[in-house]
């Protein structure tokens, strides 16, 4: 046996499906739900995307992969709607919890506001920031 570097899609995506097949034989059925993805936008008059959120949902609880909102369209609320959104989205899905990730120089204390509590962090990661990992239960 010999251990080789492969950069292509073929070898990662067999490596992920081999590890998301081990991961269902552990969980009981009630804890199992099919991956869906789902993403909301809010659009200018020329039909333009000046912010959007794209959420991945699975095993029963949803993970917000992405928030952004155009810079000049900040302070409006528009993230708060989007975040209040894909949150619908989850409860309609039966999700049990929300999670996801923000570096200090993106908006951490905006999801705290918005009721997301810090379970973690890595700090220096990048370099001279913190990287923070945040839940909101359902």
């Amino acid at each position: 046996m010999r251990i080789v570097q492969e950069n292509n899609e073929e070898a990662s995506e067999y490596i992920r499906e081999r590890l998301i097949a081990y991961n269902a034989e552990q969980l009981p059925e009630e804890a199992k739900s099919n991956k869906e993805t789902a993403a909301f936008t809010v659009r200018d008059e020329a039909g333009g995307i000046v912010g959007g959120v794209t959420c991945t949902l699975y095993w029963k609880h949803m993970h917000i992969d992405f928030l952004w909102v155009e810079e000049t369209k900040r302070k409006e609320g528009l993230g708060a709607k989007l975040l209040a959104e894909a949150e619908n989205f989850a409860k309609q899905k039966g999700a049990r919890l929300i999670k996801l990730d923000s570096f200090s120089f993106q908006a951490p204390a905006f999801y705290e506001k918005n009721g997301y509590t810090v379970f973690g962090k890595v700090e220096d990661h990048p370099v001279g920031h913190t990287q923070y990992y945040l839940v909101k239960w359902l």
